[in-house]
Protein backbone atom coordinates (compact mmCIF):
# COMPACT_ATOMS: atom_id res chain seq x y z
CA UNK A 1 0.00 0.00 0.00
CA UNK A 2 3.11 2.56 0.49
CA UNK A 3 4.38 1.74 -2.47
CA UNK A 4 1.24 2.11 -4.02
CA UNK A 5 0.93 5.81 -1.87
CA UNK A 6 4.19 6.79 -3.17
CA UNK A 7 3.87 5.93 -6.63
CA UNK A 8 0.70 8.20 -6.61
CA UNK A 9 2.22 10.97 -5.37
CA UNK A 10 5.39 10.90 -7.79
CA UNK A 11 2.72 10.41 -10.40
CA UNK A 12 0.96 13.69 -9.30
CA UNK A 13 3.58 15.69 -8.81
CA UNK A 14 5.19 14.95 -12.36
CA UNK A 15 1.70 15.83 -14.05
CA UNK A 16 1.72 18.90 -11.84
CA UNK A 17 5.13 20.39 -13.39
CA UNK A 18 4.15 19.19 -16.66
CA UNK A 19 1.11 21.49 -16.31
CA UNK A 20 2.90 24.24 -14.78
CA UNK A 21 5.44 24.21 -17.65
CA UNK A 22 2.51 24.29 -20.41
CA UNK A 23 0.95 27.07 -18.21
CA UNK A 24 4.41 29.19 -18.65
CA UNK A 25 4.31 28.36 -22.45
CA UNK A 26 0.96 30.03 -22.39
CA UNK A 27 1.69 32.72 -20.90
CA UNK A 28 4.25 33.96 -22.98
CA UNK A 29 2.44 33.30 -26.20
CA UNK A 30 -0.35 35.43 -24.67
CA UNK A 31 2.17 38.49 -24.48
CA UNK A 32 2.63 38.17 -27.82
CA UNK A 33 0.99 41.20 -29.73
CA UNK A 34 0.45 41.71 -33.41
CA UNK A 35 -0.89 44.83 -34.53
CA UNK A 36 -1.98 45.28 -38.62
CA UNK A 37 -1.82 49.30 -39.19
CA UNK A 38 -2.44 51.73 -41.65
CA UNK A 39 0.53 53.76 -42.90
CA UNK A 40 -0.74 56.93 -41.02
CA UNK A 41 -0.60 54.87 -38.12
CA UNK A 42 2.59 52.96 -38.48
CA UNK A 43 4.17 56.60 -39.38
CA UNK A 44 2.50 57.56 -35.59
CA UNK A 45 3.84 54.70 -34.11
CA UNK A 46 7.08 55.03 -35.31
CA UNK A 47 7.82 58.79 -34.75
CA UNK A 48 6.59 57.56 -30.48
CA UNK A 49 9.68 55.74 -29.96
CA UNK A 50 13.13 57.39 -30.28
CA UNK A 51 15.37 54.20 -31.67
CA UNK A 52 12.06 52.32 -33.54
CA UNK A 53 13.27 49.05 -34.93
CA UNK A 54 12.27 49.11 -37.74
CA UNK A 55 12.61 45.90 -40.54
CA UNK A 56 12.02 46.35 -44.03
CA UNK A 57 11.40 42.74 -45.35
CA UNK A 58 11.44 43.49 -49.28
CA UNK A 59 13.97 42.55 -52.08
CA UNK A 60 17.84 45.03 -52.32
CA UNK A 61 16.54 46.09 -55.40
CA UNK A 62 13.20 46.85 -53.87
CA UNK A 63 15.26 48.75 -50.65
CA UNK A 64 17.11 50.70 -53.42
CA UNK A 65 14.09 52.38 -55.24
CA UNK A 66 13.05 54.03 -51.45
CA UNK A 67 12.47 53.07 -48.10
CA UNK A 68 11.46 54.28 -45.05
CA UNK A 69 13.99 56.06 -42.91
CA UNK A 70 15.82 53.93 -40.59
CA UNK A 71 14.81 50.84 -42.00
CA UNK A 72 17.37 47.90 -41.90
CA UNK A 73 17.14 45.49 -45.06
CA UNK A 74 15.95 41.95 -43.97
CA UNK A 75 15.22 40.01 -47.14
CA UNK A 76 12.17 38.11 -46.65
CA UNK A 77 13.18 35.86 -50.03
CA UNK A 78 16.78 35.28 -48.75
CA UNK A 79 16.86 31.14 -47.49
CA UNK A 80 18.51 32.52 -44.33
CA UNK A 81 15.95 34.69 -43.62
CA UNK A 82 15.56 33.47 -39.45
CA UNK A 83 18.89 33.60 -39.25
CA UNK A 84 18.86 37.52 -40.52
CA UNK A 85 16.27 38.18 -37.79
CA UNK A 86 18.93 36.86 -35.07
CA UNK A 87 22.01 38.03 -36.07
CA UNK A 88 20.21 41.81 -36.85
CA UNK A 89 20.76 41.77 -32.79
CA UNK A 90 17.36 42.93 -32.67
CA UNK A 91 15.52 43.46 -28.56
CA UNK A 92 12.59 41.32 -28.59
CA UNK A 93 10.94 42.56 -25.49
CA UNK A 94 10.47 45.67 -27.76
CA UNK A 95 7.99 46.92 -30.68
CA UNK A 96 9.87 45.62 -34.10
CA UNK A 97 7.71 47.47 -37.28
CA UNK A 98 7.67 45.17 -40.21
CA UNK A 99 6.66 45.94 -43.87
CA UNK A 100 7.21 44.90 -47.18
CA UNK A 101 5.28 46.26 -50.50
CA UNK A 102 1.99 45.25 -50.42
CA UNK A 103 1.53 43.40 -46.88
CA UNK A 104 1.80 39.73 -48.13
CA UNK A 105 5.42 39.32 -47.21
CA UNK A 106 5.26 41.22 -44.05
CA UNK A 107 1.85 39.25 -42.77
CA UNK A 108 3.72 35.94 -43.48
CA UNK A 109 6.54 37.07 -41.58
CA UNK A 110 4.89 37.45 -38.10
CA UNK A 111 5.14 33.79 -37.55
CA UNK A 112 8.71 33.85 -38.01
CA UNK A 113 9.09 37.23 -35.59
CA UNK A 114 6.87 35.15 -33.23
CA UNK A 115 8.90 31.69 -33.19
CA UNK A 116 11.85 34.06 -32.80
CA UNK A 117 10.23 35.61 -29.18
CA UNK A 118 9.32 39.08 -30.04
CA UNK A 119 6.46 40.37 -28.41
CA UNK A 120 5.20 43.20 -30.26
CA UNK A 121 5.10 42.74 -33.35
CA UNK A 122 3.72 46.06 -35.44
CA UNK A 123 2.82 45.63 -38.88
CA UNK A 124 1.96 47.73 -42.00
CA UNK A 125 -0.83 46.23 -43.23
CA UNK A 126 -0.84 47.27 -46.55
CA UNK A 127 2.85 47.63 -47.22
CA UNK A 128 5.11 50.47 -47.97
CA UNK A 129 2.58 50.97 -51.46
CA UNK A 130 0.04 52.42 -48.87
CA UNK A 131 3.27 54.74 -47.36
CA UNK A 132 3.16 56.08 -50.73
CA UNK A 133 -0.70 56.71 -51.04
CA UNK A 134 -0.16 58.50 -48.55
CA UNK A 135 2.91 60.75 -49.42
CA UNK A 136 4.73 59.98 -46.05
CA UNK A 137 8.45 60.58 -46.31
CA UNK A 138 10.75 58.41 -48.49
CA UNK A 139 14.70 58.36 -48.11
CA UNK A 140 15.94 56.62 -51.36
Amino acid sequence: MKKLTTLFVLLFALSNINAQQLSTLNQSTKRQEVKNVSANDFYKLLKEIEKPQLIDIRTPGEYKSGHIRGAKLINFYDSNFMKNIEKAELNKEQSIFIYCRSGHRSKASIKFFKELGFKKIINLARGINDWYQNKLPIEN
